[in-house]
């Protein structure tokens, strides 16, 4: 979903669901978790006693940033370089780790069971001064 407000902000949207149950069958060592994870990530996974639903719901903030994007017509970047990262107060958020991005507020919200994670993701572009 793709908006344009009156005050010239564009707005994307995305969601995204995933079993956890594919994330309980991967390797925790697997090329999947180091090619989509950075290290960051992967150490606040592992640190919990059953990392799965937690690799599961980082996994749906990524997908739902990228359907976010793609609504606003951004090509998105790779899935390393969407990462989603807690604040010291423990609130989820998404660093993008690529030039081109700078413009952009993303906001996330997570949740996960013992067999489903979510993810809704929004994004606002502020105009360029020169728009």
């Amino acid at each position: 979903m793709h908006r344009r407000t009156g005050m010239g902000t564009n707005f994307g949207v995305g969601i995204d669901i995933e079993g956890v149950y594919r994330f309980r069958k991967l390797s925790m060592d697997s090329a999947f978790l180091h090619r989509v994870f950075t290290q960051k990530e992967q150490d606040y996974c592992r640190a919990h006693m059953s990392p799965a639903p937690h690799f599961a719901v980082r996994f749906a903030a990524k997908e739902a940033v990228v359907k976010a994007l793609s609504s606003l017509k951004k090509t998105p970047p790779n899935y390393k370089d969407i990462e989603v990262i807690n604040d010291e107060n423990g609130i989820p958020f998404v660093r993008i780790h690529k030039q081109g991005f700078e413009r952009l507020r993303i906001t996330i919200s997570l949740s996960h069971s013992k067999s489903q994670a979510v993810a809704l993701a929004v994004i606002t572009e502020t105009p360029s001064v020169d728009s």
